[in-house]
């Protein structure tokens, strides 16, 4: 090894898709939901613009920094941020921007197929803010992936898969492609609520 560093500088970086979760305090997810109720009938719909095979998913970028869970989100943005600075993924000291938020409310059958965001730039979330009961009716447990948020492998040949849980929040590349697969609930008309947003550097 001291034989290497003799005849050549190295420097170490780590290849592939960079995930972090953030577990967020039910008194803001609570607030969010409150808030997202109070302002749902003026929202407009967002889903021309979204790959979801869902009927609920409307905008909601403009209401988002009217939450308690803004500066929170910020924090959580900005040690994403550092994260792959330190791994020397990615060169920052440049402000971040929301550019833009949406909130779905799944319903039993609803799903999302493989996707990616905002032309593959810059970075997207996931947050769970409501998780209903699941029906696990399958025979094999392998086969029971219902509601869950999968992340696929860089190669495409498999995928990460995450038990939505109310308060999770998940960040990643905006070029990461994930899905959510369909699922049954036990009460019926139960949703499964997630937010979502992309954001970038901001550009003066």
């Amino acid at each position: 090894m001291k034989a290497v560093e003799k005849r050549m500088k190295s420097k170490t970086v780590a290849f592939g898709r960079i995930l972090k979760k953030y577990e967020i305090g039910l008194d803001l997810i609570d607030d969010l939901n409150l808030k997202y109720e109070d302002h749902k009938k003026n929202l407009n719909s967002f889903g021309k613009r979204l790959a979801g095979r869902l009927d609920s998913e409307l905008e909601f970028t403009d209401k988002i920094s009217e939450c308690k869970i803004a500066p929170t989100i910020v924090d959580c943005m900005n040690d994403y941020i550092e994260s792959i600075e330190n791994l020397n993924i990615y060169e920052g000291g440049k402000k971040l921007e929301i550019l833009s938020c949406w909130i779905n409310d799944m319903e039993e059958g609803e799903y999302n197929p493989p996707h990616t965001h905002h032309d593959r730039t810059g970075w997207s979330t996931v947050m769970f803010l409501k998780v209903p009961e699941f029906i696990n009716d399958v025979t094999h447990k392998h086969k029971y992936l219902d509601g869950k948020l999968g992340f696929i492998s860089i190669d495409g040949t498999g995928a990460v898969w995450q038990t939505p849980k109310v308060g999770d929040f998940y960040i990643f590349e905006a070029a990461h492609q994930h899905c959510v697969m369909p699922f049954k609930v036990k009460n019926k008309g139960d949703i499964r609520r997630s937010m979502s947003f992309n954001f970038i550097e901001k550009i003066d």
